[in-house]
């Protein structure tokens, strides 16, 4: 039988060269012996790699020890470009063969859950239907791609991923495809890539010479043209392949797809963003990605996040900035920064800073659906000063868009608000209570305005733990693991509340509203497992400082400075990881201060040692003319410092006898 077939081969392949002309004919052999040897070179020196390799680990090196023999075996093999060698990490090391792309990876190959088994071959390539009606899709395709080439290798993968595809599908009504270990070959991933409005990689990556790679647990399929264009880098019988490859061998352009690459380093400086530019190129609409290394929780946290906005019809730029809003920047386990490109967002020049969003992407898009009902999700809200909260519009039908929002806070004072056409987002600048509209309009006429009561508190004891003796400064923190008051000795401060409790995050926030130039100033003392719990200080979101271990005994202080004028909300957070504890498992907070450029006018114009409503009484009273400002009223109340006391003053008088 297997005679048999062979033989039926070479009839249909003798079949179709008869068609080619003869020029042709001899191009397409010349091509194929040329496509054999090289081949031939690249086994033969992996032949020895893997060899030198196994020689290592038998003889019980350690993974550096290894990593030298290969690395030396290499310099020994003649076909090897004795000039390639570069992008040295403590994992191994790239190089060329003749020419043709090559990497040897340690980690890849010997340290991925070596007891794990792998994915059947069964169920390499899984198609499953999405179960709700099809809805109009802004992607050109409501189906959704999962590509996992460690599923079954690496047991630090979870289901998440599976879960979270499954369920844009049954959102958008379109099919799940998934394509797992062996069966995401170079050339089944090309093939499955179009006609998707979502694709995930949920794997490994690397950043080798000027690009940025999706690591395969197989080079079946790939040829010595990708290795030699660097579309592909062959690891022994693995390969990476990188955006240019998925470019050059679909056969028709991408469906305006996003692609969430939940891989290290796919946006990383020295990868220049050309898997993403190829990507673009391609057809996709929008790639998403990390500077660094991101850690497997710190990415499950920000997938969560992103795609239950993008699920809602929210735009990129929208579910981005909620995600980071949540949960800071960089990767709140890690150093990787998110990073988004676009046609209307470039590789950014630093992918290791903040970036500004701008992409209008979303799942939802087409022709506009008429707005048959409507109601806000919740018709009152208490939050934590400092703290972050999100109201939604709840439209009917679901994919309804024939509609605008307009979002007002009544008092900007408790909290500001900022809004799209799915929710709004309320950010807590002081205790009160303030009312959150929401008006409705179709065409430009309002039809309706919808209001919710806004209730913000804070814990006093927090802010007698946490200020300077003279300071005013309101605080608000987590309901599950909350910032307690401590007294110890001498002294008094707040301590983070989830030691012990592992995958978990304790936050202590404030807003201020800062003139460019002024200071907030605190104490710090940090004792944890080092590199996996962390303290992290964070500015509207954005990461200011990051300590972890246990070697530092003493207080540490750190200050920032306003870069201009604006609201800022401070987040002080101990984030844990999801296995031991060390040290006190905290982070201690203490003598938090406020400097302002203003002056140093105290508020006490009446001189009884206190800032209350009296002081705001006496201060307006004298703004409005109807007693004469004394010259010790003036050097205690005038902030402005434009020689009287007049309503912005009495303003900031107000605001320190409320507490603000």
């Amino acid at each position: 039988m297997k005679f048999r077939r062979l033989v039926s081969a070479a009839i249909a392949f003798v079949m179709v060269l008869a068609l080619v002309p003869v020029a042709s004919l001899a191009e397409v052999v010349s091509a194929a012996v040329e496509e054999a040897k090289a081949t031939r070179m690249l086994d033969r020196v992996w032949s020895e790699l893997n060899a030198a390799e196994a020689d290592a680990l038998a003889n019980g090196l350690d993974r550096s020890e290894v990593i030298r023999t290969v690395y030396n075996a290499a310099l020994n093999i003649d076909s090897v470009d004795k000039d390639s060698f570069s992008d040295s990490t403590k994992d191994g090391f790239f190089f060329t063969v003749d020419g043709m792309y090559c990497a040897y990876n340690y980690r890849l190959r010997n340290e991925l859950a070596p007891g794990a088994v792998p994915v059947p071959e069964e169920d390499h390539i899984v198609v499953v239907k999405g179960g709700k009606k099809a809805l109009k899709d802004g992607a050109g395709s409501p189906n959704v791609l999962l590509i996992a080439p460690y599923y079954g290798h690496d047991s630090s993968f979870t289901e998440q991923y599976k879960i979270e595809a499954q369920s844009i599908a049954d959102t958008t009504g379109g099919t799940y495809t998934l394509i797992q270990s062996a069966g995401a070959t170079g050339p089944a991933i090309a093939e499955n890539y179009p006609d998707k409005g979502v694709v995930i990689y949920d794997s490994h990556g690397v950043q080798t010479g000027t690009s940025s790679y999706l690591c395969l647990t197989t080079n079946s399929g790939i040829t010595t043209t990708d290795y030699n264009n660097g579309w592909a880098v062959r690891d022994g019988n693995s390969a990476y392949i990188d955006g240019r490859y998925v470019e050059n061998h679909i056969e028709t352009n991408l469906s305006n797809c996003i692609v969430w690459m939940a891989i290290c380093q796919g946006m990383k400086n020295g990868g220049q963003g050309t898997t993403g530019s190829a990507l673009l190129r391609a057809g996709a609409g929008c790639v998403y990605g990390y500077s660094q290394n991101v850690s497997f929780a710190g990415d499950y946290k920000y997938e969560a996040e992103f795609w239950t906005h993008m699920k809602d019809g929210e735009t990129v730029a929208e579910s981005y900035n909620a995600m980071v809003a949540k949960y800071g920047r960089p990767d709140p386990y890690g150093t990787a920064y998110p990073i988004v490109m676009s046609p209307v967002d470039e590789f950014p020049a630093n992918p290791d800073s903040n970036q500004i969003v701008n992409c209008e992407w979303s799942l939802f898009g087409g022709e506009l659906t008429e707005l048959e009902a409507y109601a806000l999700s919740d018709e009152s809200v208490d939050i934590y000063l400092g703290k972050i909260k999100s109201v939604g519009f709840m439209p009917q039908p679901f994919n309804a868009t024939n509609y605008e929002l307009e979002w007002i806070s009544s008092d900007a004072d408790i909290f500001t608000v900022t809004g799209n056409h799915r929710r709004c987002y309320i950010s807590a600048v002081g205790v009160g209570n303030a009312l959150l509209t929401c008006n409705v309009s179709i065409g430009g006429e309002n039809i309706a305005s919808l209001t919710a009561n806004v209730s913000v508190t804070e814990d006093t004891t927090l802010r007698d733990a946490l200020n300077v003796d003279t300071g005013m400064l309101a605080f608000g923190t987590d309901e599950d693991y909350p910032f307690v008051a401590v007294e110890d000795g001498d002294r008094y401060y707040a301590m983070s509340g989830n030691a012990g409790n592992n995958d978990t995050t304790s936050s202590l926030t404030t807003a201020l509203q800062m003139l460019a130039g002024e200071t907030l100033t605190f104490e710090y003392l940090v004792s944890s497992e080092a590199n996996y719990d962390f303290f992290k200080f964070y500015v509207n979101g954005d990461e200011q400082l990051k300590k972890s271990g246990t070697g530092v005994k003493t207080w540490k202080s750190y200050t920032f400075t306003a870069p201009a004028d604006d609201t800022y909300i401070f987040t002080w957070s101990f984030i844990k990881d999801e296995s031991a504890n060390k040290g006190d498992d905290c982070v201690k907070i203490d003598n938090i201060e406020y400097f302002s450029s203003l002056n140093t006018a105290d508020g006490d114009v009446d001189g009884n040692g206190t800032v209350d409503i009296t002081d705001v009484v006496l201060a307006m009273r004298m703004a409005l003319g109807i007693i004469e400002s004394t010259e010790y009223a003036i050097e205690h109340g005038d902030f402005d410092e434009d020689g009287i006391i007049d309503i912005s003053d009495v303003a900031f008088i107000l605001r320190y006898a409320l507490g603000f």
